[in-house]
């Protein structure tokens, strides 16, 4: 009797502890916040089934796991057994649709606010197309034809993209991309020069030294003649020089004058490399003996720019500036209308060094 007591008490005592919860350190987790808790109904309950997690179920219902804790205090979601019962909230009634609803619950949409019209936006102006000039320039050959009249059309091919043959041909096979301009405005466009007036002149020294070898007027000269048995003597004679004689290194820079226009520049038995510049009025000046002329005929010239470098070519002793005025065809000794106190600039004198470097090379 005793031994069957002992062995009910034990029983019972095994059973108790095997339905007592196991105690945890993890903390509880917070209750959920009052705008989660109030959206929570109770009144269903689920039965685990095999292989389902707490997870599935909350998110089966629609809760979080904070959510589904909270509806089942005390339980330890962690481990669930098959056939536990949870706590869920109660199924919602599904929306009816359209077609179940009556005619009282079909949703009425909102009325739709009139708005004003929006103002019309202005078109973009349709642009004619038009040929492409530039490509006729660079394809003088394939100009775009005229409509040829009816006839074969291998005969117009081959007119219309033949080589021309002479330059009145190209010409007139190219097509005009400027409009004509008159002679009064390309003259506008040429660059000019403000006539001298000779009665006011005013002249730079054409080089730096101002050194005069031979001034103006009569001089003694010398030159080489036949004799009888054609024997060479030097003789000398009485002459008259047309102008002046300034002494410069070789290479030295020559200036223009003045203002003008280049109407002459070669070389010249006597002169040798000369250049002649106009500068209006009948007012012209003559520059020689040149070992390099840096300006051709037509070319316009400022006041101090470098035009030549001094050499010793044609009729000349020495390395010197041969100086001439003319005024209406006519030699005037240029010395008293030379300017002693005009110094050329220092932005000039740069623009002139880089014309002389370029010459060089």
């Amino acid at each position: 009797m005793r031994l069957a007591a002992l062995t009910l008490v034990l029983a019972s005592l095994s059973l108790g502890l095997q339905a007592a919860p196991k105690r945890t350190s993890k903390k509880t987790s917070p209750r959920p916040p009052a705008r989660q808790a109030a959206r929570l109904e109770e009144g269903s309950v689920h039965v685990m089934r095999k292989g389902e997690t707490a997870a599935a179920v909350a998110r089966a219902t629609g809760l979080s796991l904070a959510e589904l804790k909270a509806l089942n205090p005390g339980r330890n979601l962690g481990k669930l057994a098959v056939g536990d019962r949870l706590k869920v909230p109660a199924a919602r009634p599904a929306t009816p649709t359209l077609a179940e609803a009556g005619p009282s619950e079909v949703p009425v949409a909102p009325a739709l606010v009139s708005r004003p019209a929006l103002a019309a936006l202005p078109l973009s102006p349709v642009v004619p197309p038009a040929p492409m000039p530039h490509l006729e320039r660079l394809l003088p050959y394939q100009v775009r034809a005229a409509v040829p009249a009816p006839g074969p059309v291998a005969s117009v091919h081959d007119e219309t993209h033949q080589t021309p043959g002479t330059p009145s041909q190209l010409l007139a096979r190219m097509q005009s991309v400027l409009p004509p301009v008159s002679e009064a405005e390309l003259k506008a466009l040429l660059p000019t020069f403000a006539p001298a007036d000779p009665e006011r002149l005013d002249l730079l020294w054409p080089v730096e030294t101002r050194t005069i070898s031979s001034a103006w007027g009569p001089r003694m000269r010398t030159k080489t003649v036949r004799v009888k048995n054609q024997r060479k003597k030097r003789v000398r004679y009485k002459g008259r020089h047309r102008g002046i004689d300034l002494t410069a290194p070789v290479g030295a820079a020559v200036f223009a004058a003045l203002d003008g226009q280049v109407i002459m520049a070669g070389r010249h038995k006597q002169y040798g490399n000369y250049v002649v510049v106009d500068h209006g009025n009948g007012v012209a000046t003559l520059y020689a003996h040149h070992k390099l002329n840096l300006v051709q005929e037509g070319d316009i010239v400022r006041r101090g720019q470098k035009i030549a470098e001094v050499g010793r070519t044609g009729n000349a002793t020495g390395p010197h500036l041969h100086f001439e005025l003319k005024v209406d065809g006519l030699q005037r000794n240029p010395l008293p209308v030379l300017n002693d106190e005009e110094e050329i600039s220092s932005e000039l004198a740069a623009q002139n060094t880089l014309i002389g470097a370029g010459a060089r090379r």
